[in-house]
């Protein structure tokens, strides 16, 4: 590699991690709802729950800006290259972020069942996937197949 080129490299790593460091000091311990739209009726269900859902929402059907900001870099150039179903919920820790789409028997849950999806990622680990970072740069690894997207509902 040409230095030159290895110069490019480490500025563009640098980029990255401080992006994702951006992202996780902004978005650490909340949740983002990926999409690529939702339905009127869906949003209405969302909002009648307690603070809104709370969570985060992106529209990914529009592409990033000229200047993608650490959600947008986030969500294009690692979470939606893992293909997975849309909508997706994510559950952002601090330097991980959890994934679980939320189709279920070939259609989008309720918002109200969000919630339990989310207690299940927590409780039982059952998610789709998780970034990881390390070093300033994200790490995917699998984990629930696409098509198991059930979850148990604790009443105790």
């Amino acid at each position: 590699m040409s230095a030159m080129r290895a110069f490019l490299q480490l500025i563009r790593e640098r980029s990255d991690a401080r992006r994702t460091h951006a992202f996780f000091a902004r978005f650490a311990n909340r949740t983002l709802i990926l999409h690529d739209g939702l339905s009127l009726d869906w949003l209405t269900e969302l909002l009648k729950l307690g603070g809104g859902g709370g969570h985060f929402r992106l529209n990914v059907a529009q592409p990033p800006s000229r200047h993608p900001t650490p959600i947008e870099w986030v969500a294009y150039h690692h979470i939606l290259p893992l293909q997975l179903p849309l909508p997706l919920v994510c559950v952002i820790g601090t330097g991980r972020i959890d994934i679980r789409h939320l189709r279920t028997r070939g259609r989008i849950c309720h918002p109200a069942d969000i919630g339990w999806i989310i207690d299940d990622m927590q409780a039982r680990g059952r998610r789709h996937a998780t970034l990881q970072m390390e070093e300033g740069v994200l790490r995917a690894s699998a984990g629930l197949p696409v098509d198991d997207n059930d979850y148990e509902i604790d009443f105790g």
